[in-house]
């Protein structure tokens, strides 16, 4: 597929109804395409290609269902793919950047782990699928020793800022995060806020746009990430 025909340009990402089902649908036909190519081998690109190009698909089915919704759906769906937009880009700097986002999903079950129990064993009353995931949790960590990481060891999440800095994208994340903030938390602006401006057109169009361009830059980037391996 021809990525050039991706819009990648914020002055031309469409904004009338029509257009965007219409880009929406081109976005959607790439993201299924890189999902199916399965020939790729290499490891690290392997790796994304195996989960980005369907979780882009999710996204962009979700936000053509949604289209019409409230504005703070859409910028919840557009503020994912600008995060993912950082992500990519860390990773595809190599291995040990790759590595590292791996990383972040033990960080993750780390933190569950201990919202779950905040003792070290389950208490007598722990349901038995709680106690199995507490002994499946006991043996991956013990796994994970023999490649040198300790849970007693590992920070908390990283933020996306630290991602958009990784990546070199801190412009990016400064002109886009604070005003997707203001729409996927209950913000005193989104709550008591003057409606017919908080959710008015400016407002949509705005995440329109956003969840157009980061689609399409992300997409973007996997073609060309497909296209540098030798």
């Amino acid at each position: 597929m021809n990525y050039n025909e991706l819009i990648v340009d914020l002055q031309k990402i469409p904004l009338d109804r029509e257009d965007i089902a219409e880009n929406l649908d081109r976005l959607i036909r790439h993201a299924a395409y890189l999902e199916k190519r399965t020939d790729i081998v290499e490891p690290l690109p392997r790796g994304i290609l195996d989960t980005a190009p369907s979780f882009m698909r999710k996204q962009l089915e979700r936000l053509r269902t949604h289209l019409d919704d409230e504005v703070d759906i859409i910028a919840w769906l557009s503020r994912s793919l600008m995060e993912l937009r950082f992500m990519l880009r860390c990773m595809y700097r190599g291995k040990e950047q790759y590595d590292e986002l791996i990383k972040e999903q033990l960080k993750d079950l780390k933190d569950i782990e201990k919202i779950i129990f905040h003792e070290e064993l389950p208490v007598a009353d722990t349901s038995e699928d709680l106690k199995a995931f507490h002994a499946d949790m006991n043996k991956l960590w013990e796994a994970l020793q023999k490649y040198g990481i300790e849970r007693g060891e590992l920070k908390s999440p990283s933020p996306a800022s630290y991602f958009a800095k990784g990546a070199d994208l801190l412009h990016e994340y400064q002109i886009g995060w604070k005003i997707h903030s203001k729409y996927v938390h209950p913000t005193s602006y989104l709550l008591f806020g003057r409606r017919e401006f908080v959710y008015g057109d400016w407002a949509k169009k705005c995440f329109w746009a956003f969840a157009q361009y980061y689609a399409a830059r992300n997409l973007r980037d996997l073609h060309k990430m497909i296209e540098a391996i030798p």
